[in-house]
């Protein structure tokens, strides 16, 4: 199995059908190096670009003097940001976490539709700036708006993902019972 985060079910520590105890499977995530490897290289190149693209957005004069560079981050940004959503599922992010939690089931498809609805706004983004002009205090101050809009939203989405795995790995190692 490809999967990074792959459930599998084992017997409990120290029971076995044989010493008369009722055998109960708890899920076990399994961690794929390579899949890790492209989820690190991922977020390498993803944190790169907010740092190049933040900076620029600071003020509409530091906009208008790097236009060429902000078109394009934010191409750059939507390409990486579809590898970066293919990767999560892909590679079972959410299945694997659900099997393992399956009371997070809602959670995960709520973060699951985020994608196509985050890919969408930095898509329309990286087709607004092409429009507008960098001379027009009023379309830079428009464009900057939704891009700080934009990277709120990620960054949520991103803090629940992680609130999700983490949640998912509390219940197969048996946090809090």
């Amino acid at each position: 199995m490809s999967d990074a985060l792959a459930p599998s079910n084992q017997l409990a520590a120290g029971k076995s059908s044989g010493e008369g105890l009722a055998s109960k499977p708890v899920g076990r995530l399994t961690v794929n190096a390579a899949f890790l490897r492209e989820i690190k290289d991922d977020n390498r190149q993803l944190k790169s670009l907010w740092d190049r693209l933040i900076p620029m957005f600071a003020h509409p004069e530091t906009a208008k003097n790097h236009w060429p560079e902000l078109i394009a981050g934010l191409a750059e940004l939507r390409d990486q940001l579809a590898i970066h959503f293919s990767l999560e599922e892909a590679y079972g992010y959410f299945d694997d976490a659900v099997d393992i939690a399956p009371h997070l089931s809602l959670t995960a498809e709520t973060l699951r539709a985020q994608h196509s609805t985050l890919f969408s706004q930095i898509r329309d983004l990286a087709d607004l700036i092409l429009e507008l002009n960098c001379e027009a205090v009023e379309h830079i101050n428009k464009l900057t708006r939704r891009f700080k809009a934009f990277k709120t939203s990620f960054e949520s989405h991103e803090e629940s993902e992680l609130k999700l795995i983490l949640a998912s790995f509390d219940d197969d190692l048996g946090v809090g019972d």
